[in-house]
């Protein structure tokens, strides 16, 4: 049986925009051109140096990303970023819809004890299409999700959407992001810090039970949707808060 291997990260490059939209104008790449050690004109190599945050573009939040003086993540097991998990289909929710234990519970493919689970919201098409609704609008896990997913011991989690936890999730909101607290109220007449008081709650359950979150999946997710397969991504060996990774889908097809 052939093997086919899927990208499902999100490209980077200049300007590449971060959280909630905001354009970094430090991501960028500074390639040189050098002649050292008597190189002659033509023997010259090129090399590029990149100027940016770790969690940028596909990345893994790791532990110490909300527990402090907690593993960073080039520290936790190479097994924790690779193993058998499902690509389950939530493309048919909406802006600011929560994704609940139900949801989940009726993925197909059914995410079984142990899984790598990917959540494809179709999110990822709005990237660098329409960065605002992308951060803005997806629609996310919140803490009924991120208890579902740890009970059911899941050993990585990730989704096509600008953070791990739903975009309002931020109480309170009308401090942290005014605007888009006062979109929120104007459209569906409700308090968004009365329906989510809590302050990214996946972000602290995964963190604190050491499951890898990626953020920011996309590329070639669509191909993949509804299957079981191998998933890997690993992240760099530095010791920090987060890494950005090349997410991989292993088909047997």
């Amino acid at each position: 049986m052939a093997t086919k291997l899927y990208d499902l990260s999100v490209p980077v490059g200049f300007m590449t925009p971060g959280w909630m939209a905001q354009a970094r104008p430090d991501r960028w790449l500074e390639r040189c051109l050098r002649h050292e050690g008597g190189i002659a004109p033509g023997e010259s190599r090129q090399v590029a140096i990149f100027w940016g945050g770790w969690h940028t573009g596909t990345h893994v939040d790791g532990p110490t990303h909300h527990v402090h003086g907690g593993v960073t993540a080039d520290k936790m097991p190479l097994d924790s970023f690779y193993g058998t998990g499902v690509v389950v289909d939530f493309r048919y929710m909406k802006k600011w819809d929560v994704v609940t234990a139900k949801d989940l519970e009726n993925a197909k493919p059914k995410i079984e004890p142990g899984d790598i689970v990917l959540m494809n919201t179709g999110w990822h098409h709005y990237w660098r299409v329409n960065d605002y609704a992308y951060y803005s609008y997806y629609p996310g896990l919140y803490t009924e999700a991120g208890e579902w997913l740890l009970k059911k011991k899941v050993k990585m989690m990730g989704g096509t959407w600008g953070a791990t936890d739903h975009p309002l999730a931020h109480f309170p909101l009308r401090r942290y992001y005014p605007w888009l607290y006062e979109e929120y109220v104007k459209e569906t007449g409700k308090d968004p810090d009365k329906e989510f008081p809590d302050y990214e709650p996946c972000h602290q359950i995964f963190a604190t039970n050491m499951i890898p979150a990626i953020e920011n999946v996309g590329g070639d997710i669509d191909k993949v949707t509804g299957k079981r397969c191998i998933i890997a991504a690993f992240p760099f060996k530095f010791a920090d808060q987060g890494h950005m990774v090349r997410v991989v889908a292993i088909v047997e097809e």
